[in-house]
């Protein structure tokens, strides 16, 4: 999944630079909310270092500018310094310096452009950058040179960069080869600080001269093969084996010629790799860790399948102890040399909470795209505590509960917890469902192509015949659509096949119904928000510019608006929006829950955060 995230962050701009001063402007400050994580744990770990100088002491960057720090050799976690030191980026490289001991060097790049190395002498604690942040080159990649205080590679979307201040100024060491960009990897030779390889989105370049000229080295490769690694092996001076987005490769002569292996590779994206201290080889797939003994000839998998490995670590002074960071699933750890492994990511709360509900004393959060920590928790306790494993379900899209049941819609169906167990709507059966709709008795689902109702113990299908809807709600006894050209109204007890069409201030948007001290229809989109009490009355704009909206089940404050950096909790009370200050980037809230005095924010790669609700005001409604 690098690769994928990698590609995307092509579509350019440079909305990460500024990251960095985000979290200052918009943390909690005086009487503001302060926020906790709940204990829901796993996460999106894209780098891990040890420190050389200690075996037990582990970093890892996360896919949203987290830094954790292990002390017991990554058995438990926990911030390494402030909560967020790096907002807005992905910690794509974690490398301890060779020559400066103590120093570790994060690479960086913010997923809609921009990078930015930073280093830290305090284990992560605090961060500091010695040169500018980049607008055109997304980091991916670092290495330190043994032997060369101060010299620095980075891997970067516009190619290699090169200092050897301390990264306090950088040269394009591949201006002159245009076809050298998009650079994931870099192998400096042990046996000769002066060759580094740089591995791109399409093949290898070798450089021997300190990075001054460059050729390409990739035969016996694939053409357009992403080099995702380069590893070498330094009891065999010139063996290199590189893992791609097309299996494994190895060289015997210093990247010269290539030959490729994937016997018992069952997936050929292979993210990250590590010749182990016995000579055993780890792969690290997209789809799992598989292991060879015998020098690359076969391979067995050794975690599950859901796993996705985007980083390895191991000491050499801690042979048998190995360290995975995975896509969404935090940490995994191996205590016999890679044979077995076993989640270990207790403190690392990183997980994006998709989906949030509440059904009588019970707070329920779901985590998509997690691999094993994918799925549904509860909490009995306000979000003090969780189901230690999930209930597996597919990728949730939306969470309801309704009279003592609860309902998840679900990328392959809706389905249904009664009395403690899941079960899937046969009815329906293995379709998207994107939302569950409820008012009063009425349940209704809606799906890429029309609606079912439940009727009794059954669910029905409504005759739809407009075009595919992207929106909908329960309101005034009736239910209304949005879709590519326009709302419509379907009364509850006229023929359900028949739309009214209803005037919109957008042409499609997404509809909210906020029940609360106030019933109300909210209608949001790219050019702002919009409510209305009744059908008799007319929209009113509350919110200018791309908005998104969040039922929170408040009859307070039954609404969270998103428009750009600015965050609002719509008040039913004054029929106003309030600012409301979050301490992450708005664009990552991903679902809200207002229960009691408590406000819960699920968010996209944050965790679920904990806040006080604000006390609403007494103003009558307009």
């Amino acid at each position: 999944m690098r690769a994928v995230l990698q590609r995307i962050a092509q579509l350019g701009g440079v909305a990460a630079v500024g990251a960095l001063s985000y979290l200052s402007a918009a943390a909690p400050a005086g009487g503001a909310t302060t926020w906790q994580r709940a204990p829901i744990f796993g996460g999106d770990i894209r780098s891990l270092a040890i420190d050389p100088r200690d075996a037990n002491v582990v970093l890892a960057g996360s896919s949203a500018g987290q830094i954790y720090r292990s002390r017991d050799g990554g058995e438990t976690w926990a911030n390494a310094g402030a909560e967020l030191p790096l907002p807005g980026w992905v910690v794509a490289a974690l490398t301890f310096d060779s020559n400066r001991p103590g120093r570790v060097w994060a690479g960086l790049w913010g997923l809609w452009g921009g990078g930015q190395v930073a280093y830290s002498d305090d284990l992560g604690a605090s961060w500091a950058q010695p040169g500018r942040a980049f607008a055109e080159h997304q980091i991916y990649a670092l290495a330190t040179v043994p032997g060369s205080a101060g010299w620095l590679y980075a891997g970067t979307r516009a190619g290699v960069l090169r200092s050897n201040d301390a990264g306090v100024t950088w040269v394009r060491a591949t201006a002159e080869y245009p076809d050298i960009v998009n650079v994931s990897s870099l192998m400096i030779d042990p046996m000769d600080p002066r060759s580094v390889i740089a591995g791109t989105w399409r093949r290898a370049y070798k450089s021997t001269d300190d990075g001054v000229t460059w050729r390409p080295i990739f035969r016996g490769m694939v053409e357009d093969t992403e080099v995702f690694s380069l590893n070498p092996v330094v009891w065999r001076p010139g063996e290199i084996w590189a893992s791609t987005c097309g299996w494994v490769y190895r060289s015997s002569d210093g990247g010269e010629s290539w030959a490729r292996f994937q016997k018992g590779l069952d997936e050929k994206r292979t993210p990250a790799f590590r010749v182990l201290a016995d000579g055993g080889l780890l792969a690290g797939t997209v789809a799992g860790a598989y292991v060879s003994r015998d020098h690359g000839e076969s391979w067995s998998r050794k975690t599950p399948a859901d796993v996705s490995v985007l980083a390895i670590a191991q000491s050499a002074a801690r042979p048998q102890r190995l360290l995975l960071g995975t896509e969404g699933s935090g940490v995994w750890i191996s205590d016999d040399g890679g044979e077995s492994f076993r989640a270990s990511s207790q403190g690392l709360t990183n997980v994006r909470v998709m989906a949030l509900a509440k059904n009588g004393p019970e707070i329920i959060a779901g985590v998509n795209h997690a691999g094993p920590s994918s799925g549904v928790y509860s909490s009995f306790d306000r979000a003090t505590s969780f189901s230690f494993t999930p209930e597996t379900l597919p990728t949730l899209l939306d969470l309801t509960a309704s009279s003592g049941r609860l309902y998840a819609a679900t990328e392959q169906g809706l389905f249904v917890r009664d009395q403690g167990s899941w079960s899937s709507v046969a009815k329906i059966g293995p379709v998207r469902i994107e939302q569950v709709l409820t008012a009063g008795k009425r349940l209704v689902v809606r799906a890429p192509k029309g609606f079912f109702e439940l009727h009794g113990k059954d669910f029905v299908a409504v005759p739809y015949k407009r075009g595919a809807p992207r929106s909908a709600a329960l309101f005034d006894d009736a239910l209304w659509v949005t879709d590519a050209a326009g709302l419509y109204r379907f009364d509850q007890g006229g023929a359900p096949s028949i739309a009214h069409a209803v005037a919109t201030p957008v042409t499609s948007g997404r509809l909210a119904h906020l029940g609360g001290r106030v019933d109300a229809l909210l209608l949001s989109g790219s050019d702002g928000a919009w409510v209305r009490s009744s059908l008799r009355d007319a929209w009113r704009q509350i919110a200018v510019g791309p908005t998104r909206v969040f039922e929170t089940s408040d009859p307070a404050y039954p609404a969270l608006l998103v428009s750009g950096d600015r965050v609002s909790l719509w008040n039913a009370g004054s029929g106003e929006l309030e600012p409301f200050e979050v301490s992450i980037p708005p664009r990552d809230i991903a679902s809200v829950l207002i229960d009691g005095a408590k406000i819960y924010l699920g968010t996209s790669g944050y965790g679920l955060l904990i806040g006080d609700r604000p006390a609403a005001t007494a103003a009558a409604a307009p």
